[in-house]
């Protein structure tokens, strides 16, 4: 067992945030002050850990993104890289750069668009990417649409057979929609060796019986929980002292609002995308800074935020118990840093993302 599966097997346990990117209203820079209030809620909702998911940025933003959330977090929380991008040079840049800031870890995938000719191809490019940092690696358990002529399930098992033996390599994402007997083969080959995190709460209990279980993230945590009721955290809290029995009935109780979300992205991550402007929404109505996504000039694949949409966002959360803030809606528009400055919605509401 290497130093940083040591270190993993103790720190790297409890809910991982999702951090998304904050905006100024026109979309032309990073909201520095929304970001910096984001690290503040996940500490605040117990996240041991926040992953920099930064979408639709250019790779200088996705820099200073990382450069925020590494100085506002003060070690309070661990902060990882996302590396699962398109351009396998700006994959290896970030890495490097978030190793010099202090970041604990990052997250890679073999590209859903880079067509592999055999087993050997992808764990060279999934080699290339682990080598070059001293950062702690968490891989991806999903569906690839790039492997499926070489894996039906298009996760390559024997490839992360290999990788899991890396001192660096600590553990693995299983995407939401996993199908579950990829899931048992991943858990029965991996789990003694690397820490396995199952975005599915469905499969929680049934993994947590079997094998090591101790984290779970990288996906809409804030969706079953609020500071003030982290049900989520106190979950993982139980699974981790192996108290399932008294794990059941917080399960239980986040369903009604797991089961909206799950059906609500499912679609979205077979795509490879994901309805960004509710993710945004969700983390807001928890005390989240909020924001339209960048993308939401142009939403393509991604889906509409309407009424009835935010209405059912926030019958699900009173559904567990929690109540979402009171602020006007126009606040999420623009973000909550950039309302409290007295900057208002103005034109962004006809953007395509949105609707009223």
């Amino acid at each position: 067992m290497s130093a940083q599966k040591d270190w993993a097997r103790e720190k790297y346990r409890g809910v991982e945030d999702s951090l998304k990117t904050a905006f100024s209203p026109d979309f032309e820079e990073l909201d520095e002050e929304g970001i910096r209030h984001d690290v503040r809620e996940s500490i605040r909702q117990g996240f041991f850990s926040a992953m920099c998911s930064s979408t639709d940025t250019t790779l200088a933003e996705k820099k200073r993104f990382l450069e925020i959330v590494c100085d506002e977090s003060g070690g309070r929380i661990l902060v990882g890289v996302n590396a699962a991008l398109k351009n396998t040079d700006e994959c290896l840049e970030l890495l490097v750069h978030g190793e010099k800031l202090g970041c604990t870890h990052a997250f890679i995938e073999y590209p859903r668009n880079l067509r592999a000719e055999s087993p050997e191809d992808v764990y060279k490019y999934l080699r290339r990417l682990i080598d070059a940092t001293r950062l702690a690696i968490i891989l991806y358990g999903y569906n690839c649409p790039a492997l499926r002529h070489l894996y039906p399930s298009g996760m390559p098992l024997d490839v992360f057979d290999r990788l899991a033996d890396v001192p660096n390599v600590i553990g693995m994402k299983l995407t939401q929609p996993i199908n579950i007997g990829a899931a048992y083969e991943l858990c029965e080959r991996l789990s003694d060796r690397i820490l396995l995190g199952p975005a599915n709460l469905e499969l929680l209990p049934i993994l947590a019986q079997h094998y090591n279980i101790q984290w779970t993230g990288q996906w809409v945590v804030e969706s079953l929980q609020s500071p003030e009721k982290p049900y989520l955290v106190e979950l993982m809290d139980l699974v981790n002292k192996r108290r399932l029995d008294d794990a059941m009935p917080l399960f239980w109780r986040m369903m009604p609002a797991y089961k909206y979300v799950h059906n609500l992205q499912e679609a979205f991550l077979l795509k490879g995308s994901h309805p960004w402007a509710h993710i945004n929404y969700y983390h807001w109505c928890v005390g989240g800074n909020g924001g339209l996504p960048r993308g939401g000039k142009d939403p393509g694949e991604g889906a509409v935020l309407d009424a009835q949409g935010r209405k059912e966002i926030r019958d699900c959360y009173k559904k567990i118990g929690i109540e979402p803030v009171a602020a006007p809606e126009e606040e999420f528009v623009v973000g909550k840093a950039n309302y409290a400055k007295g900057i208002r919605a103005q034109h962004l509401t006809k953007m395509p993302a949105w609707r009223e």
